[in-house]
């Protein structure tokens, strides 16, 4: 059997191991087939490929409500700006250039601590489409099983010698993905403890513990759907005459792996979002501006690979899923 060897935990050994061990080349071909497959994915899918620049200064998790990591803030000649924490910015830019959307794959970066589900730098593959969120889920689902397939011929023998089995790739492969909304998973998790957290008055999140039980409970590959309007960032749009969003996290492996989501149609409707999140609007002018320039309505997706292949090769630690140490805490080469 191939097992990772968690040497982001010896930064000094973690070249040789990095270059000799049985993991790291499975784990990079596993890399390889994904960024291909979702290549030929998105051409089949007549989506374009798009490129922009990596530093901005607009993130899209700004501080205030809704906010789920912490930007990476840098100076460049004196100037304070950030490394994005998603190209999905770009991208509804791009989505007004090209007919049927854009699709990115490029590191993403976050302010938090690395732990066992997050990284300082993940590698993002994201998407954005003229449509709403019933469009864009069913394009998140198509993309999956297309990844599933592809892997389970082309890497046929990398996962079968970490995981010993492929059955969990036909179990998705030969069902539909189940689908819950926010309030009805939280009246199935009432009774989990440590189930959801509270956010802030009459406002909760669903935890990783409350995920694990809806995996366990629908299988892997599980829909919630419809979050609390205001615990999601100011760019989701607010579904009508509710106060849930337009937006859907699919859940497999150690929980959220794809979040997905309906962005705010009109510049009226990003000027009442930003001022309902308690986001500062200047910033986010030029996101109102776009929408007076050019209205359409457009939703899209982001998945982080290292999670999916978390859940394609059934382990539970991300850091064993990137080859080079990226700690935000330390300097460490290469």
């Amino acid at each position: 059997m191939t097992k990772p060897v968690s040497s982001w935990n010896m930064p000094e050994q973690h070249l040789r191991t990095l270059l000799t061990t049985p993991w790291y080349h499975a784990l990079n071909k596993v890399f390889s087939q994904i960024l291909s497959l979702t290549h030929d994915f998105y051409k089949k899918e007549n989506i374009s490929p798009t490129i922009f620049p990596i530093t901005t200064g607009s993130v899209s998790s700004p501080f205030g409500l809704g906010s789920d990591s912490l930007p990476v803030k840098i100076n460049i000649k004196g100037n304070d700006m950030y490394l994005a924490d998603s190209m999905q910015f770009s991208l509804e830019i791009a989505t007004r250039l090209n007919t049927n959307g854009a699709y990115y794959i490029m590191p993403s970066f976050r302010g938090e601590n690395m732990d066992s589900r997050h990284l300082n730098e993940f590698v993002h593959s994201e998407v954005e489409i003229i449509g709403g969120l019933n469009d864009v889920m069913a394009l998140a689902e198509r993309y999956i099983k297309y990844l599933i397939r592809g892997l389970k011929e082309s890497c046929l023998e990398e996962i079968k010698a970490v995981c010993g089995t492929i059955e969990h790739l036909d179990k998705v492969l030969d069902r539909s993905f189940y689908k819950i909304r926010f309030e009805d998973a939280m009246q199935e998790l009432e009774n989990i403890s440590g189930a959801f957290k509270k956010l802030d008055d009459n406002l909760y999140a669903i935890t990783s513990i409350g995920e694990r039980a809806l995996i366990e409970k629908y299988g892997d590959f599980t829909w919630i759907t419809h979050m609390p309007y205001k615990s999601v960032p100011f760019y989701q749009a607010k579904e009508a005459n509710t106060e849930f969003s337009m937006t859907g996290d699919l859940l497999a492996g150690i929980g959220e792996t794809l979040g997905c989501g309906q962005r705010v149609l009109s510049s009226q409707d990003a000027i009442t979002s930003l001022d309902e999140h308690n986001v500062d609007k200047s910033g986010y002018q030029w996101y109102i501006d776009m929408r007076n320039i050019n209205q359409i309505q457009t939703s899209g997706f982001g998945m982080g690979i290292e999670r999916f292949i978390l859940w394609l090769l059934k382990h539970n630690d991300i850091r064993d899923c990137t080859f080079l140490i990226r700690d935000h805490n330390n300097v460490v080469f290469p």
